[in-house]
C-alpha cells in the first residue's frame, strides 16, 4: 500500500488539501499520514524571574497544542465523513520540531511516497505558515511533493502538464510522470516555452516519442509571449489542466510558482495542483 505524508496547520488550505489527499488515497489505495507540528516557545532560564515556573510553562504550552491537535483532528475525522471517505486509512502525527525535519524523519521511517500539502496561492502569496514550509519541504526532501492550491477541488486526473526543457535530465521524471499517466488512464501534455528556434527540441521529443509508443505523450510548444508566465497561464486559461508537474531542478520557475509577487502573479497556480519532482535518476515514485 502506498503512504502519503500530509503536514498541515489545519487551516482552511489545509483542510481543502486534506480532502483532496483523501480522492488521492482512495483512488491510488494509499494511507494517509497527518502530520502537525509546533515549536516550544523560546524562554529565558529565569523566566519572569521565577526560573522553577520553565518546566511548567513547557508543559502547559505544549498540553494546550495537544488539545488543539485532538480538536483538529475531530474535525478532520468529520470532513472524511462528509465526503464519504472515511474508510481511507488515516494515522495522526503530533510532533515537536519543524515540519521539515520531521517530514525527513517520517518518510524514512515509515516509507513515505509523496507529500502533500496544501497553499494559498490565490493572490500570489502562500499562507503565512505555509509560505517557507513548502518551499522548505521540497528542498529537503527526496519524494515527489504535490502542492494543492486552497482553489483546487479534486476532479480527479484528466490532464496533466509537464513543463520541461526537453533535457535529458528530465527524462527520468517524465518517465514517473508517464507512471500517473497510466494509472489514471490519460495523457501527458510535455510544454515548453519556445524562446528562439532550438533543432535539438525535436531530436529529443523524436527520441521522446520513440522511448513512449503508446501514443499517451503529447508535445506542446508555445511561442513566449510577454513571459513564460504569461505564455503558460494563456494555455492553461483555455485548456484544463489537472495536474501540472515540475522538475526540482528548475529552481527559478519554482520560486516562481511559490513566491509570485502581486504584479507577476501565476492566476492558473489558483486551481491547479502542481506535482514537484525530485532532480536527477531517481525522481521519487507518486
Amino acid at each position: 500500500m502506498r503512504k502519503i505524508l500530509f503536514p498541515t496547520d489545519f487551516s482552511n488550505a489545509a483542510n481543502n488539501a486534506f480532502v483532496y489527499a483523501l480522492h488521492l488515497a482512495k483512488e491510488m489505495d494509499a494511507s494517509l499520514y497527518v502530520l502537525n507540528t509546533y515549536m516550544q516557545p523560546v524562554l529565558s532560564a529565569t523566566h519572569a524571574g521565577q526560573p522553577e515556573l520553565v518546566p511548567e510553562v513547557y508543559e502547559n504550552y505544549e498540553l494546550h497544542q495537544f488539545e488543539n491537535f485532538k480538536k483538529h483532528t475531530a474535525d478532520l475525522h468529520k470532513l472524511a465523513d462528509d465526503y464519504n471517505l472515511s474508510d481511507v486509512p488515516l494515522t495522526f502525527l503530533f510532533e515537536e520540531g519543524t515540519v521539515v525535519a520531521n517530514a525527513q524523519r517520517i518518510i524514512e521511517n515509515e516509507g513515505i511516497h509523496f507529500i502533500v500539502m496544501g497553499t494559498n496561492r490565490a493572490d500570489g502569496v502562500i499562507d503565512k505558515i505555509f509560505g517557507s514550509n513548502t518551499l522548505g519541504v521540497i528542498r529537503g526532501v527526496k519524494v515527489p511533493v504535490l502542492s494543492v492550491p486552497r482553489e483546487a477541488k479534486y476532479d480527479g486526473i484528466k490532464e496533466i502538464l509537464f513543463t520541461t526543457l526537453f533535457r535529458e535530465k528530465d527524462e527520468a521524471a517524465l518517465r514517473q510522470i508517464m507512471e500517473i499517466a497510466n494509472k489514471f488512464g490519460v495523457k501527458v501534455k510535455c510544454a515548453h516555452v519556445l524562446k528562439d528556434k532550438n533543432i535539438h527540441i525535436i531530436a529529443v521529443t523524436d527520441r521522446w516519442q520513440k522511448m513512449f509508443p503508446e501514443d499517451n505523450l503529447e508535445f506542446v510548444l508555445l511561442d513566449l509571449d510577454q513571459s513564460i508566465e504569461h505564455t503558460l497561464n494563456k494555455y492553461i486559461e483555455s485548456n484544463r489542466v489537472d495536474l501540472l508537474c515540475v522538475v526540482k531542478r528548475n529552481k527559478s520557475l519554482l520560486e516562481r510558482l511559490f513566491k509570485s509577487s502581486m504584479s507577476n502573479r501565476l492566476r492558473m497556480h489558483a486551481n491547479t495542483a502542481t506535482l514537484v519532482l525530485q532532480e536527477g535518476d531517481d525522481p521519487g515514485a507518486f
